[in-house]
């Protein structure tokens, strides 16, 4: 037995030829049932206490942190060691989420010295401590074993003082045999982990870093003679309709009278189909047969097929039967009859094309770090089904196994990543074309598909991610292709066209856009649009892009871009924004106030800092407005309308499958925003199929001047498991054609306006409202209705927004993009220009009065922009503003050309209610709106606040014909938002904590707005279409305080 002292000076977590000590071999996980009855049990209620033969360990252990291996007393792995002194923590979790040592951000670099294998001196070590008990029944002829799922990063285990073995790879169970060290009573186990060891170098993901046994422990009792693994596999014919069940199965006994039965039950646990063998009868080659193996190949006529869309899951139950017919052991897996392909240049599945809808998926949540609960996956997939997404790459690493179990159930495509990334290597690929870490990356390859490879979720294998390309990833891609050929393998570094992946899987490529060599950015990987990557000479593989859409805070513009391609283009199947969830994690701000933290706000001072909060959605599972553009692009229904008159519509169904899934289509015609009539349909439309539908409507769109839309809006009618009856899966908006206005010549109200001139100022009065312009600034600067001050500064020019962080453009803190247009816009002092008022003039008419303004905007001296007002106010108080701006050469896209209200504060009831007509519900911006269909709308003043974890410019709706806040109304052709926040705020601010009220209402009203972008978030990526290039820019529009 090796001694501590032993261990300590052997350092094997420095050492890459040594990734385990006396870890059994991989294997499909295994239950031990103690009857078929408890198998279908476990499947049948999702029980996890089904088995009697398991025991989780999970709970209160005793823990203490040192600052490095060295300084673990010796003594603290014997049985007799007195841990009563130290602290408890919950297991599983991670160590720093329980108070102690610090989690640390990183998106590339490695938070230590890239010196590999060595790893730092100073290596903060938890040791943990537990007690459980072994009945004298259970040592008879009983085999214990005792499961890690997950340990970061790697880890040392005693039992009752005697050493047990070693294991790395954070994200792969770690099994060792405990038969031997058990006695009947209590025992004790010690693990010693470690935060940083070799394998540390090939987990640097862009994720936190956390440490600790974060997923669940788990005691094994099976007999001595026992089920060692089980392999699954299904193949249906040439027609996809009969299917081969082949059942391998791997046993611990040699040259004995047992014999293996298998049986099939289809979902209401009715046998199908079973079969018994002998081991060692099938398995023969020039040495003679396999003793300790048994193979059954079962013909299953018609089975129900599984895919995404119709999850259909049968059960096997293996079972091990003594000489005298009494069950030994008992396993029993989920069953997916299903094939996936490559042909024709498309990926498939049961013979159809597929269209990925994927998103990445990290295990993150903000309280647990990398723990996730049976019930956080659970809401995770039916958040993921009710926003149409079908696929999910478990990026960047092997998942928690209850995960692929639920992805079976469910049904979700899954790709089964590899826990290898190198990103702060270089290059890249030094350690990937290393032939002295080649058992590591192999070892990490292997006990993925030996785990994972009876899940009919998982279609793909990913050899893992940025980690360049390198003999290492070729001698893997290798080996799954001969262990497991019935799944592609896809990897992305190298370019994604090596010769290591069936699939071309690019990241961040752009539809039609070569993005070539940066000067000012040589990290930027040169990439080719995907267009073209498909047409490259004797390319015939398909494209699925394996990171795509980056969806950091206020982003995803441009998404349906990608959607039309998908479409246009059988070769390009779909791919996986980046990403779910933003990975804030709980923290607390100095006044109590929890807010999510993300790099450098636990002191870590190697950190990528908020380049983490890249989700769809928050850290607790609320959405983010971006993910509606993205169901409405993923959604398997497309329409469109064939005539007017008769209202006629064509809907074709994306659906590849039958289901059981029955749904309605409801329609609605709005007048100016507003319902006039509805219906619904039953919608029956067969996978892949079209069909025209009669909507039978009684209005006449004779209204000269009004806006007719017809809105369509498919719901389930019925409840499924991922969502409630009502749930709308899909849904389209149509212009309607109507009698255009007629317009009259104007008899406007003549009016003797009331007009006080003086040196400084201009004042204008009606009978109950005073409006004052400022000579010298040029501008508006009072209103008042009755007395009551409305304004708390005066109207301006609004051209600048709290940058976004596609803005700011940067995936590394310590890499600021001079380019970027953040950058840009500091250049030209966008947020501070100079304002310099050049004319001022007004006329009284019969109808009013006029007032023209011109105000040039400077920097460092220079005329940037110049801006045109023309007022007009009559004798209701409204005031109609055309505003026309010019702007100098050479200048970088402005984000926005409008102007600014600030309100003094209104009353509850009026600040609390504002409404608009226009795009809505939720925030849009013009190069994100396809899922903002135009209506009328209403909301709180903080209901049109998104809560950026990192504050941004946020809340516009666009093409807004009227909004109303309190008593203020707007009209025109505008985009528009309204915030208790003003942009300085937004911008100074990095959480959203540091938010802070002034009591003033910020009504940003804009004729023209740039996008957000979205097709990265280190280049600028909004669009030519969507940018503010041009030198001139005109809008219009009033205003008015109701009396």
């Amino acid at each position: 037995m090796r001694t501590f002292a032993q261990i300590i000076a052997a350092r094997e977590w420095e050492n890459q030829h040594v990734v385990q000590h006396n870890v059994v071999p991989a294997h499909a996980p295994l239950h031990a049932f103690h009857s078929e009855e408890s198998a279908l049990h476990f499947y049948r209620l999702e029980d996890e206490s089904a088995s009697s033969n398991q025991t989780r360990l999970n709970g209160q252990w005793q823990f203490k942190l040192f600052d490095k291996p060295e300084n673990v007393p010796a003594d603290s792995v014997d049985k007799s060691f007195d841990d009563s002194t130290w602290n408890a923590i919950t297991v599983p979790s991670n160590w720093q989420l329980q108070g102690f040592d610090k989690p640390i951000y990183t998106n590339v670099k490695y938070p230590f010295p890239d010196t590999p294998p060595t790893v730092p001196s100073e290596n903060p070590t938890g040791v943990y401590r537990t007690a459980f008990q072994v009945t004298e029944q259970a040592l008879n002829d009983k085999r214990t074993s005792i499961t890690f799922d997950g340990v970061n990063s790697a880890f040392h285990l005693w039992c009752n003082g005697q050493w047990v073995g070693y294991s790395q790879d954070s994200r792969l169970p770690a099994e060792f045999d405990l038969t031997h060290y058990l006695v009947a009573g209590e025992n004790q186990l010690t693990a010693m982990v470690l935060r940083w060891s070799d394998g540390s170098y090939l987990e640097d993901q862009d994720m936190w870093w956390l440490s600790g046994i974060f997923r669940d422990v788990i005691l094994t009792r099976k007999p001595a003679i026992h089920i060692r693994d089980v392999e699954v596999n299904t193949h249906l014919d040439a027609s996809y309709r009969d299917a081969t069940l082949t059942v391998t199965t791997t046993l611990s006994l040699k040259n004995l009278p047992y014999r293996v039965r298998v049986r099939l039950y289809d979902a209401q646990s009715q046998l199908v189909a079973e079969q018994e063998t002998q081991p060692g009868i099938q398995f023969v080659d020039e040495k003679g047969p396999w003793c300790d193996k048994t193979h059954h190949e079962l013909n299953i006529a018609e089975p129900s097929r599984w895919s995404s869309e119709s999850p259909y899951l049968y059960r096997v139950v293996v079972s091990l039967i003594n000489d005298v017919g009494e069950l030994v052991d008992c396993e029993a897996y989920s069953v997916g009859f299903r094939n996936v392909e490559i042909s024709d240049g498309q990926l498939k599945v049961n013979g159809q094309p597929l269209l990925i809808r994927g998103v990445n998926r990290h295990e993150h949540h903000p309280e647990l770090g990398h723990v996730m609960t049976r019930e956080d996956m659970i809401r995770d997939i039916k958040l993921l089904k009710q926003h149409n997404f079908n696929a999910v790459r478990t990026a960047h690493y092997p998942n928690h196994p209850t995960w692929y179990q639920l992805c079976d159930e469910y049904g979700l495509y899954l790709v089964d990543e590899a826990n290898i990334e190198t990103h702060g290597q270089f290059p890249m690929c030094r350690l990937s074309d290393d032939a002295e870490w080649l058992n590591s990356y192999m070892r990490r390859m292997t006990r993925l598909v030996e785990r994972d490879k009876n899940h009919p979720s998982i279609i793909i294998w990913s050899l893992g991610n940025e980690s360049g390309i390198g003999a290492n990833h070729h001698a893997m891609y290798q080996w799954v292709k001969q262990r497991d050929p019935s799944r592609p393998v896809q990897y992305e570094g190298g370019g994604a066209l090596t010769a290591a992946t069936d699939i071309i899987c690019p990241m961040y490529a752009r539809v039609d856009w070569d993005l070539g060599v940066v000067a000012h950015q040589p990290e930027v990987t040169p990439r080719v649009g995907i267009r073209k990557s498909i047409a490259l000479p004797n390319e015939q593989r398909p494209l699925i892009l394996c990171e795509y859409a980056h969806a950091m805070g206020n982003s995803l513009g441009s998404f349906t871009d990608y959607w039309r391609a998908f479409r246009d283009n059988p070769r390009l199947q779909g791919g996986f924004i980046w990403d779910w969830v933003d990975q804030g994690l709980t923290k607390q701000s100095d006044s109590g106030e929890n807010y999510w933290a993300y790099g450098g706000d636990f002191g870590d001072e190697i950190n990528d800092r908020q380049f983490c909060i890249n989700g769809l959605i928050f850290p607790d599972r609320t959405v983010h407005p971006t993910i509606f553009e993205v169901k409405k692009a993923q959604q398997f229904y497309q329409f469109e309308l064939v005539s007017q008159a008769p209202l006629t519509l064509k809907i074709t169904s994306e659906h590849l499958f039958e289901s059981n899934q029955i749904e309605i289509l409801k329609w609605t015609i709005t007048e100016d925003g507003q319902p006039i009539e509805t219906g619904d349909i039953e919608l029956l439309i067969k996978p892949q199929q079209s069909v025209e539908l009669m909507v039978e409507n009684t209005q006449k769109f004779e209204k000269s001047g009004r806006d007719y839309h017809l809105n369509i809006e498919v719901q389930l009618a019925t409840d499924t498991s991922w969502a409630d009856a009502g749930h709308s899966t899909a849904m389209e908006q149509f212009e309607l054609e109507s009698v255009p206005e007629l317009v009259l010549p104007e008899s406007p109200s003549l009016w003797q306006a009331n007009v006080n001139d003086s040196h400084a100022s201009l004042m204008v009065s009606g009978d109950d409202f005073q409006i004052d312009f400022d000579k010298s600034l040029g501008t508006l600067s009072s209103w008042k209705v009755y007395g009551v001050e409305k304004l708390k500064q005066p109207l301006f020019d609004n051209f600048y927004r709290a940058p976004l962080d596609n803005d700011i453009g940067t995936s590394e803190a310590d890499k600021l993009d001079p380019h970027s247009w953040f950058a840009r816009w500091q250049g030209i002092g966008l947020s501070k220009l100079e304002r310099e008022s050049i004319d001022f003039q007004w006329q009284v008419n019969s109808i009013g009065v006029d007032v023209m303004t011109r105000t040039a905007y400077l920097h460092e001296g220079r005329v940037l922009l110049t801006s045109k007002w023309h007022y007009h106010i009559n004798s209701e108080g409204e005031v109609s503003i055309d505003v026309d701006v010019e702007l100098a050469k050479g200048l970088p896209s402005l984000p926005r050309i409008g102007m600014e209200l600030v309100l003094n504060p209104m009353t509850d009831d009026h600040a609390s209610f504002v409404q608009w007509t226009g795009r809505g519900p939720h925030e849009n911006y013009p190069d994100r709106k396809q899922s903002a269909h135009l209506g009328q709308y209403h909301s709180s003043l903080r209901g049109l606040h998104t809560d950026y974890i990192f504050p941004t410019d946020n809340g516009l709706r666009c093409d807004v014909s009227r909004a109303t806040i309190g008593d203020l109304t707007v009209l025109g052709k505008v985009h528009f938002s309204a915030s208790e926040y003003s942009q300085h705020t937004l911008a100074q601010a990095k959480h959203t904590h540091e938010l802070i009220k002034d009591g003033a209402i910020y009504v940003r009203i804009d004729g023209f707005h740039m996008g957000v972008g979205g097709d990265d978030s280190w280049t600028p990526s909004v669009h030519d279409a969507y940018l503010l290039n041009a030198q001139r820019y005109r809008y219009e529009l009033s205003l008015k305080f109701e009396v």
